[in-house]
């Protein structure tokens, strides 16, 4: 170690604002520490962090493998959009989220403890002796703000949460077969009958779609001529690795009786091994949107796309609905 490596770890603050105020909600406490004004307003949150369990399976190491070991880390306050102190809003723009375990040697993070206790940041009792393998701190980037706001204890705060879908594994085989339809159930997490309806299956040739987007005219009104020669290098790049010249994509419109996304894959992938590319890690991401909003059946129409390639010549995709996404409604959060 090194004075160079200590000062790239000093931070210092134009402002600092200490909340110190606990929420306790479905039995668990989280703690809103206080607020920082550097280059950008930030607010920081301790909560409940509990890891996730690997657990190690026998076999082929796949992509099915791969997809169900990505879980995400619950976090409560990462995902709002919007903070009140008083009348003053704070608008969120982003943030980040992560354990405690290694923070002790972590020295901005210890100095940000140091120097909000130093603010007049009092530890709550039931937080002095709460072992960091158990928190998380989450880190919320606060947009447009010149100087911090006001606060007091006895002010409410107000508190938008916006929350991501939640995903849930499925795995439920279906048979797509391309211009026909077809119809299937599955019981959701809440053990209800879901209907579902596939109102066409298509074959997309994902670089001719990609041409014609990149030839619009209207992109010129937003990008630069070196802007848009940029975007259809990488975007070609991408579609090299991943979609084959000559191959296609599956499209799937698909009518839902629960306000579900569904999300789905080829067998052919599932069985897969996760492929590494050696010159680059370029990802093509594809989606499809209906022309219309209300299917057949008067329910929602969605899009779906397998990134499978596959052989112009098609006709039958053994596939699986692999999970499906829960929307989870914007909810309003007062602390007084």
């Amino acid at each position: 170690m090194n004075f160079l490596f200590l000062e790239g770890f000093h931070q210092k603050w134009k402002d600092i604002l200490v909340i110190g105020k606990t929420i306790e909600r479905d039995n668990k406490k989280y703690h809103i520490i206080g607020m920082t004004l550097s280059d950008e307003a930030r607010l920081y949150i301790i909560e409940p962090y509990i890891e996730s369990k690997n657990t190690t399976r026998k076999g082929i190491y796949n992509q099915r493998r791969v997809l169900k070991k990505q879980e995400k880390i619950d976090c409560c306050y990462l995902h709002c959009s919007t903070f009140y102190l008083g009348n003053e809003k704070l608008q969120v723009q982003g943030g980040t989220g992560g354990s405690l375990t290694y923070s002790s040697d972590d020295y901005k993070t210890i100095q940000l403890f140091f120097d909000m206790m130093s603010a007049g940041w009092v530890i709550p009792e039931w937080l002095k002796n709460e072992d960091w393998d158990n928190l998380q701190l989450i880190t919320l980037n606060i947009s447009h703000i010149e100087k911090l706001p006001k606060y007091s204890p006895d002010m409410p705060i107000t508190i938008i949460h916006k929350p991501e879908p939640i995903q849930h594994i499925l795995e439920k085989t279906v048979t797509l077969n391309v211009g026909k339809t077809s119809s299937f159930y599955f019981m959701d997490n809440y053990k209800d009958k879901v209907q579902c309806y596939i109102n066409n299956v298509t074959l997309i040739d994902v670089w001719k779609h990609t041409e014609e987007q990149l030839s619009d005219p209207k992109l010129l009104e937003r990008f630069s001529p070196d802007e848009l020669q940029q975007a259809k290098e990488h975007s070609y790049k991408a579609l090299e690795q991943n979609c084959p010249k000559g191959m296609c994509y599956i499209g799937i419109e698909y009518e839902c009786s629960k306000d579900l996304s569904l999300t789905f894959y080829s067998k052919q992938y599932l069985k897969s091994c996760p492929e590494t590319h050696q010159k680059s890690s370029s990802f093509f991401l594809m989606r499809l949107k209906p022309d219309k909003e209300i299917g057949t059946h008067n329910l929602p129409l969605k899009g779906s796309v397998i990134q499978t390639p596959v052989s112009p010549n098609t006709f039958k995709i053994p596939a699986e609905l692999f999970l499906y996404f829960e929307k989870v409604e914007t909810w309003t959060e007062t602390v007084s």
